[in-house]
């Protein structure tokens, strides 16, 4: 599998200094300044684009002006992806609460969220299809998309395949899985087999507090065993797939996960390129 990383102001030089080859890019910067000014700077490090990220297209949210201008720059970026060299652009999974991913809403677990948003991806996918790209709904417990079986509904909904999922373990854990998430880590992996061509690695662990308390971690302090994660994801990962370490907060801790990860791939048998 193709190792990617997103480690914010470090990613570029960290990228080049570990020898990963893809980094994401934002459907805004790619819209706005264009595929060659977003990519030559990339390339010129050879490095590549692994992602487009378009987390504020959120088609349940209640702020309408907000989401139209998340559904132009979607019409604007679809045709883009495959000159940037990329075919997987990355969505909310869907929230009544206009934050998207901070907050939740309980509208967000009802059928009837699962069918508003299939209506609201139609025309994304159809585009999708004519340019042959992939819309990669990043799933979370907070959204629409909180389990393998709700996206499988949604997939069921809009019959596309353009539609995919990444396999972002630790984002569906629940309290009991952050003791022990191997159930989970397997049953996220082989029931979404066939809908995924990108892997999301971060760790979500516990903390002391009151009641319960979990947050994002550096790799090793939770209970995520990667080498399952791995081992389960890459017979089903396409050729253009990629596997992306994100939320790297110094190029200190990048270096530490990022050799966590080669030990537990390489203890599976896995290629991380």
């Amino acid at each position: 599998m193709r190792l990617g990383l997103d480690a914010g102001e470090y990613t570029m030089d960290l990228a080049v200094e570990q020898g990963i080859k893809g980094v994401p890019v934002s459907a805004d910067q790619l819209v706005k300044d264009g595929v060659d000014a977003t990519v030559a700077p990339l390339r010129a490090r050879g490095l590549q684009v692994c992602q487009i990220g378009a987390f504020g297209y959120n088609p349940l949210s209640v702020d309408h002006e907000a989401q139209a201008h998340q559904k132009r720059l979607m019409e604007q970026v679809i045709p883009l992806a495959q000159g940037a060299g990329c075919a997987y652009i990355v969505i909310c999974g869907g929230n009544y609460h206009p934050s998207g991913f901070a907050a939740g809403d309980a509208r967000n677990f009802s059928d009837q969220a699962l069918d508003e948003l299939a209506d609201a991806l139609v025309p994304a996918l159809t585009l999708a299809e004519q340019y042959g790209v992939n819309i990669s709904i990043e799933p979370y417990l907070k959204t629409a998309i909180y389990s393998p079986e709700r996206f499988l509904a949604l997939q069921k909904r809009v019959k596309s395949s353009r539609l995919r999922i990444n396999i972002d373990v630790t984002s569906l854990y629940d309290y009991w899985d952050l003791w022990d998430a191997r159930k989970t880590v397997e049953h996220i992996c082989t029931t979404l087999a066939g809908h995924y061509g990108l892997g999301h690695i971060k760790e979500i662990a516990l903390a002391e507090g009151f009641h319960i308390h979990a947050g994002l971690a550096p790799l090793g302090q939770g209970v995520t065993d990667w080498g399952q994660v791995l081992g389960l994801m890459a017979p089903h990962m396409p050729d253009d797939s990629w596997v992306i370490l994100e939320h790297v907060q110094t190029s200190e801790e990048g270096r530490a996960s990022l050799a966590l990860l080669r030990t537990a791939a390489a203890q599976v048998n896995v290629a991380l390129l």
